[in-house]
């Protein structure tokens, strides 16, 4: 992919593997490799498909 200003700014999909507190999650690629730091719900947005 390219990069500009109207490339997007977002990875993913993930899956969520673990939730670690309220609003705390730990997600994971689609092949199972867990993404090393944990995220706020603020940082995750849903995907439909």
């Amino acid at each position: 992919m390219g990069s500009g200003k109207l490339d997007s700014n977002w990875e993913g999909p993930f899956i969520i593997r673990n939730l670690l507190g309220p609003n705390t999650y730990k997600l994971a690629r689609h092949d199972g490799t867990l993404l090393p730091k944990t995220l706020s719900g603020n940082d995750i947005r849903r995907f439909y498909s």
